[in-house]
């Protein structure tokens, strides 16, 4: 279940895979950490005058790029004490500590998935909640999108008050058209549970009113129920700071880059990566 939620929150196009464009843009962060680049060494002095040499040579050592014809094969780098491996054709992979790094990263991101599927549970458990009043706590000019403002409007006015930041995280997450906007169906991907039952549940249920009411705009549901829906929302807030910081840790790593860290994960070379 936990890997299900992973391929669903990386995979945009619906095929149940990851390919490298999908992985490449979720592992990018948005607001990326400086790297630690290594100043170069000092150039000797020759009584010629100075001599030069490129600082890469020194500070980064050569990948050994050798593999086997059946599958990926390891070979040793003396300069750093780690093995390198390549995938069965050639591409180059993760270092062993990067590796680590992605799958302790990885399994991080399967625990908060985990904390908000059970959110999400929790939600479809109130008989009154349902997706359309939810959607029109922020769709207040009922045009069938939400913008950015609106929807900090919206989160504001139930007591919840995230930055500008906070909201583009949410929305550049569950915004599969790419229009910086949330229309229903995109909406309702973020408050359904992967599991079908409670998905199911929710959406079968109708509106309990076409307009809020009250002077919240969460007063269309129950007390409990809009305690919980506020709940959901700072679990949202949470989860994508989360995801957002371990990108970030991602990206200050010197030896970390998607294309190796994607290559890594598709051991069979088949350019996508499945749920397997």
């Amino acid at each position: 279940m936990e890997l299900l939620a992973i391929i669903r929150r990386v995979d945009t196009d619906g095929d149940a895979c990851i390919t490298y464009s999908e992985f490449a843009e979720f592992v990018r962060s948005a607001s990326p950490a400086p790297r630690m680049v290594p100043s170069p060494p000092p150039r000797a002095v020759s009584s010629g005058g100075y001599r030069h040499s490129s600082p890469l040579k020194s500070s980064s050592p050569a990948r050994s790029f050798s593999a086997s014809r059946g599958g990926a094969r390891a070979s040793y780098s003396p300069a750093r004490g780690s093995p390198v491996r390549t995938s069965p054709s050639r591409k180059p992979t993760l270092r062993v500590y990067d590796e680590d790094e992605l799958v302790h990263a990885l399994k991080d991101l399967c625990n908060l998935e985990q904390e908000l599927e059970s959110a999400k549970i929790q939600l479809a458990m109130k008989s009154d909640f349902n997706i359309s009043d939810s959607f029109g706590i922020f769709d207040t000019n009922r045009n069938g999108q939400v913008s950015t403002y609106e929807l900090q409007s919206g989160l504001n006015s139930i007591g919840i008050y995230p930055t500008m930041e906070e909201v583009e995280l949410f929305i550049t997450r569950y915004d599969n058209s790419g229009d910086r906007r949330i229309n229903h169906r995109e909406f309702e991907s973020a408050f359904l549970a992967t599991d079908n039952y409670y998905a199911s549940m929710v959406q079968r249920r109708p509106g309990n009113y076409p307009y809020p009411r009250g002077p919240r705009r969460d007063d269309c549901f129950n007390p409990n129920t809009a305690f919980e829906h506020q709940s959901m929302w700072r679990t949202h807030i949470r989860v994508e700071n989360a995801a957002e910081q371990l990108r970030q840790r991602l990206a200050s790593r010197p030896g970390f880059n998607a294309y190796e860290a994607f290559n890594s994960l598709d051991l069979n070379d088949s350019g996508s990566i499945s749920t397997n």
